[in-house]
Parts: C-alpha cells; sequence; structure tokens
C-alpha cells in the first residue's frame, strides 16, 4: 500500500501547525536566551517545509490516493506495522516506571529485532543511540527525561 505524497504532506503540515501552535505556549526558562519553544517551533517549521514539498511532489506525480502494492498484502508487514504502534504505546506506559535508558533499549532493541537487524548490531545500536539521546536531552538541551528506577 502506498498511500500519495501530498495526502501525507497534508497530515504532515496539519500537524506541524498543530505543534507550532502548541509550542509557543510553553513557557520561557528563566536566565536563557531561549525558551522551551525554541526546539520544538524549528522542528514544526521543518515538518512544514517538508509536508508542503511532499504536497508538491504528490500532486506531480498523482496516480490515485492510495495504490495497493505487492507488501501491503502480506503478514509480515502487517504484523511490523502493528509492533511500532505497540511500541509506541509501550513506551508512553513504561518509560515513567521504568526510566528513558531501560526502555528506549528495550523498545529499539525489540523494533530493530523485528525488522529482521542481527541481534548483536541492534543491541550495540540501541544503546548508542539510547546514550546519544540521553545525553543530547539532559546534558545539552537540558530536557529532562523520566529516571523511573534509575532516579532517586
Amino acid at each position: 500500500m502506498r498511500v500519495n505524497d501530498a495526502i501525507t504532506g497534508f497530515v504532515l503540515l496539519a500537524f506541524a501547525i498543530v505543534m507550532f501552535a502548541y509550542a509557543r505556549t510553553l513557557p520561557a526558562i528563566p536566565g536563557q536566551e531561549y525558551g522551551a519553544a525554541v526546539f520544538p517551533m524549528l522542528i514544526a517549521v521543518g515538518l512544514a517545509g517538508c509536508g508542503i514539498l511532499m504536497i508538491a511532489s504528490g500532486f506531480r506525480q498523482w496516480q490515485g490516493a492510495v495504490i495497493w502494492n505487492d507488501w501491503a498484502r502480506t503478514h509480515h508487514a502487517w504484523v511490523r506495522l502493528a509492533v511500532i504502534f505497540a511500541l509506541i504505546l509501550a513506551y508512553i506506559l513504561a518509560a515513567p516506571v521504568l526510566g528513558f535508558a531501560p526502555t528506549s533499549i528495550t523498545i529499539l532493541l525489540v523494533f530493530m529485532l523485528t525488522m529482521g537487524v542481527r541481534w548483536w548490531i541492534a543491541a550495540a545500536v540501541a544503546i548508542a543511540a539510547t546514550v546519544l539521546i540521553q545525553q543530547t536531552f539532559v546534558g545539552l538541551l537540558r530536557v529532562p527525561l523520566p529516571l523511573g528506577l534509575l532516579g532517586p
């Protein structure tokens, strides 16, 4: 199944507009030159730009709103899609209890194994990505991530 880029672009543009509007409501950080809204607003602008490009591309190559490809007729593709949504839900439910690091490593590992990555590569990437995200958000951006079991 292939959804035309114009439709995906409209969804992405709508999401970017909502994200930008919400980010404007975030409070300023005392003592900082930039507030908590800057990073989400920059991401929203980038998503809006991508959405506009996808809309233009989709209208240029219009073959229909949805095209059913061979992969969409297989059981494995739908299982993988369901696993993605289940992992997102699992992160939402588990991160506050277990903490960011163990939840992230587990979810990335399950995701990559589901997609057919070798276990040792999946484990290395899951650990490296989690450490990189943790250091970026907590150390550089000063955004607290859930500590869960690792907390005080």
